[in-house]
């Protein structure tokens, strides 16, 4: 790994590298300092959607993100799209969202005409973007035709137009979500989470309790009030759920970790913490549950086929 210019660049291998906030957290983050706050978002909302899968920032949090800059009217940009489109389907059942960014004057309608033709299903909104610094502005001054990459810790990981690159660091950043390995490493998505995914905390706060047990008693005061808070635990039991879903092999017909009778039912059951009055379990259960209802989706037609075929 080198760094250049504050940018933080990983290898190059591609597929194969793969307002008023709750007391509660105030004084959960007294504790320890967080690594990385959340990038903010631009005109990802419904004013601005365009074509593929809703998002929204919320939903972004927590996630590896590609933000794809270009004209998606533009007929020179369909080898690009479609190259995106692959990498989307590498990745999309990781914690990883693509976000297409229209920067052209094509209008809605064209854009979902492109999209369904070209059979994109990533989401593309019209000119979505992130807070970016002086900095940034001015090493993409045209700011069309580049890549950024966003670790799910809002730190910005790549930005250029090298897509063998883009597509290593985004599978080092999800490799390093899904195995920390040292404490340093367990700490900085923890740190973060605590603060904006608490369902997704209280899951790592366990694993880093069995796997460093000395180090994990800095966290001892936020187990016990995560332990003392049942929406927390619930919202917990919610992300294993969905995390499971996002690993979920479509293709594997001899899977057992899911069915659809298991992913409706934990959608049901948690319906009620997306009106939370602690707006960070809210958002979280409309993550979880945004994840499910897809699975779901694409778990219907092999449930109906495999009843079919019992008949």
């Amino acid at each position: 790994m080198k760094r250049t210019n504050g940018w933080v660049y990983f290898g190059e291998s591609a597929k194969s590298a793969m307002c008023a906030i709750a007391v509660l957290f105030a004084a959960m983050l007294s504790l320890s300092a967080v690594a990385a706050d959340p990038v903010e978002w631009e005109n990802i909302d419904p004013a601005h959607y365009l074509a593929g899968r809703m998002a929204s920032a919320g939903y972004l949090r927590g996630k590896v993100v590609l933000l794809d800059y270009r004209d998606y009217g533009d007929k020179s940009g369909v080898d690009a799209m479609r190259r995106l489109e692959e990498i989307w389907q590498t990745f999309k059942m990781k914690p990883f969202v693509l976000i297409g960014s229209h920067r052209g004057t094509a209008g809605a309608e064209k854009i979902k005409r492109i999209a369904e033709g070209l059979k994109l299903t990533f989401p593309i909104y019209k000119e979505a973007d992130i807070v970016r610094t002086e900095e940034q502005k001015a090493t993409d001054s045209e700011h069309i035709g580049f890549m950024y990459v966003i670790s799910g810790t809002g730190k910005i990981l790549y930005c250029g137009k090298d897509d063998r690159r883009m597509s290593g660091v985004i599978a080092s950043a999800l490799i390093s979500m899904r195995s920390p390995t040292t404490v340093k490493q367990w700490k900085h998505y923890i740190d973060y989470d605590i603060k904006v995914l608490p369902g997704k905390a209280y899951v790592e706060i366990e694993e880093f309790r069995k796997s460093h047990p000395k180090e994990a008693a800095a966290y001892d005061e936020v187990w016990a009030k995560f332990n003392e808070d049942s929406e927390i635990r619930r919202l917990a039991k919610l992300e294993r759920i969905a995390q499971q879903a996002k690993d979920y092999d479509f293709k594997d017909a001899n899977s057992k970790r899911l069915n659809l009778e298991k992913v409706e039912k934990a959608i049901e059951l948690s319906a009620d913490l997306k009106k939370s009055e602690n707006p960070f379990v809210a958002q979280e259960a409309k993550n979880c549950i945004a994840d499910l209802t897809w699975t779901a989706a694409m778990l219907k037609p092999a449930e109906n086929s495999k009843k079919q075929g019992e008949k």
